[in-house]
């Protein structure tokens, strides 16, 4: 069963022996610190850490790190058999199979929900009576959101978007928030601010699965988180209306903060340890969030990602759905016979990218690397792009030096390109005025010129591997 209440899907993954319990944990480096050492240990075996016992808050206010950090975890959060995470490009393909069968449904606004059990407003707004994290040794303050969703609407097409981007408590009432260029949140954003107009704004920081799920899918521009979510679970998405804002707040979240973003007003935001591990693009000035109301549920749940060094807590998903959306893209751009695709956690999620194929024809693999390169989800600040045969599992690093090793030619299969879509975050970026990188294609397919008659792998085949696995259980136990 998919769960869009967070607490329905902690049972969950408690029963599944899935989560811990961290008591007495300070607020101030502690939490993302615990998170990272373990992860950096059990990278995407570890648990989901539920932090209790915050120094300074009341028990039972808590934060979570790492929800869908693991692939049991994603698969509950999926729907799925949890044993299905044994296999990454089957689990890939089966959620590509059924999102591909369900058309986006409208979310259904309801009246009630748990997240109304407290509303405090005007001057009685305090982000930190949360336990709101320092998450990095060297962060510029105490981030409320990063788990989280941020909610905009389009002023011309009215379209609603839902995307995870950082938010910054500055004060009691006042945040900010740093948003990539060219994604819509920040160009929804920006057509209020350009105009002279406030923007209304909603942050979800309690933030259910499948609306996590749904703000960090790349979809096109004319398909609403809200209703993907809805496709997702086959029904539609509850939501309440924002009372101030009337933007539309999923029905399970834990703690939702409304307000408006300042057309005028800045203030400096960062430095934030970011998603490639490093703290590049430091502190600059960004609009200020005026918070004018908050809602939350009697002891109320914080969910937090503290991007660090990979690997993370919240690197797993995040690779798994950018696969997924590029896999899509690849097949939405008609790139026949596209096998896997896989966005590796030790590239960040974003900068080492791998696309099996069966080739079908000379410059296949060219074609669907260089489109790879710049089609979303892998467009916005990526690095390399390898593609290689059917044969190689594309999420298996091992798999791929190897295909890299022995079947690529350094001087004729790697193709570089120039002045494509980067980020003030990119560590590589040389000026903030021109936010521009590089990409690297590698061809590490067979040459289609010897396809028929390349020297065969030496590996046992399944039907023997099958056969043995069943003959000496004990080895494999």
């Amino acid at each position: 069963m998919i769960q869009t209440d967070l607490r329905d899907f902690l049972a969950a993954v408690d029963d599944a022996g899935q989560l811990k319990i961290v008591n007495g944990a300070h607020w101030d480096k502690e939490m993302g610190a615990v998170t990272e050492v373990l992860y950096r240990q059990k990278v995407d075996q570890s648990p989901a850490l539920l932090f209790d016992d915050i120094p300074g808050y009341p028990k039972g206010w808590r934060c979570l790190y790492g929800m869908l950090g693991s692939p049991a975890r994603l698969a509950l959060a999926l729907g799925m058999d949890a044993q299905a995470a044994g296999d990454r490009m089957a689990m890939l393909n089966d959620v590509r199979k059924k999102m591909a069968l369900h058309e986006p449904i409208d979310f259904r606004t309801v009246s009630d929900a748990p997240v109304l059990e407290n509303i405090v407003e005007g001057d009685d707004v305090d982000m930190f009576k949360f336990p709101v994290p320092i998450h990095h040794e060297a962060d510029g303050g105490r981030y409320i959101g990063t788990a989280c969703g941020v909610i905009t609407r389009d002023p011309d097409t009215g379209r609603v978007n839902m995307g995870t981007y950082r938010v910054q408590a500055i004060g009691a009432n006042k945040a900010t928030s740093y948003i990539s260029n060219g994604k819509q949140g920040m160009i929804q954003r920006d057509k209020y601010l350009d105009a002279g107009k406030p923007c209304p704004m909603a942050i979800v920081i309690g933030i259910d699965p499948v609306s996590f799920l749904a703000a960090r899918y790349t979809l096109p521009d004319s398909v609403c988180e809200l209703d993907w979510a809805g496709a997702l679970t086959g029904g539609p998405l509850d939501v309440l209306e924002g009372g101030l804002t009337g933007l539309p707040i999923p029905a399970g979240s834990e703690i939702v903060m409304e307000g408006e973003v300042s057309p005028t007003e800045t203030t400096e935001e960062g430095p934030f340890g970011e998603w490639h591990g490093y703290y590049a693009g430091g502190a600059r000035p960004e609009p200020v969030i005026t918070i004018q109301r908050i809602y939350y549920r009697n002891n109320p749940i914080l969910t937090c990602a503290a991007s660090q060094k990979p690997p993370h807590s919240h690197l797993f998903e995040r690779c798994f759905l950018r696969s997924a959306a590029l896999w899509d893209s690849l097949d939405g751009a008609q790139i026949p016979d596209v096998r896997g695709a896989w966005v590796h956690q030790g590239g960040s999620g974003r900068t080492f990218v791998v696309v099996a194929i069966k080739q079908r024809y000379f410059g296949h693999a060219t074609q669907a690397g260089l489109i790879a390169s710049q089609i979303n989800p892998t467009g916005y600040c990526g690095r390399y792009v390898v593609v290689v045969d059917d044969d190689i599992d594309p999420s298996d690093i091992h798999d791929v030096l190897w295909a890299m090793g022995t079947r690529s030619d350094p001087k004729t299969d790697i193709t570089l390109l120039d002045k494509c879509w980067s980020s003030r975050l990119d560590p590589m970026v040389k000026s903030q005025d021109e936010l521009y990188n590089s990409r690297c294609v590698i061809n590490a397919c067979i040459p289609y010129e010897r396809i028929d008659d390349f020297p065969a792998v030496a590996q046992t085949s399944r039907e023997l591997a099958r056969e043995v696995m069943d003959k000496f259980p004990d080895v494999y136990s």
